[in-house]
């Protein structure tokens, strides 16, 4: 996949997991929607998640981008994470359209900064593949 047709994928869909390493355990991984801002996938969440505590010290994370329909293709960034306060509530708004297939009005828009942004930055390595579901098993291809 070429850069283009990774930023094209990226700009089409809404929905991926967000994985992060925990302090003991296998890594955690979240669903979430995102949009996206130049190059940085951006999701709204809230300082008290453990997404936005953890990837504030330790910015390791990966972000599997999930096609809704089938064949269910993905593609996975690695990349480095950061927390930001400026620019939540803009955030906010523009990934809840994203999630609704609407823009959300404008009188929901909050008037403080009650939601952190995780930004990752510029896809620094991605894969591209399929998911196909079959009565018997299921296989990544």
């Amino acid at each position: 996949m070429t850069p283009g047709e990774r930023k094209q994928f990226l700009a089409d869909h809404r929905l991926c997991i967000v994985g992060y390493a925990r302090k003991a355990g296998p890594p955690a991984m979240t669903p979430v929607y995102y949009a996206m801002d130049g190059g940085d996938i951006i999701i709204s969440t809230t300082r008290s998640r453990a997404k936005a505590k953890v990837i504030a010290g330790s910015p390791q994370v990966s972000v599997c981008v999930l096609g809704e329909e089938q064949p269910f293709p993905y593609l996975t960034v690695y990349g480095r994470g950061r927390i930001e306060d400026a620019g939540a509530v803009d955030a906010m708004m523009k990934v809840g359209g994203r999630m609704t297939g609407n823009p959300v009005p404008e009188a929901a828009r909050l008037t403080r900064r009650s939601s952190p942004v995780l930004a990752t930055s510029r896809t620094a390595r991605a894969m591209i593949g399929r998911y196909r579901c079959s009565s018997t098993r299921n296989s990544v291809k």
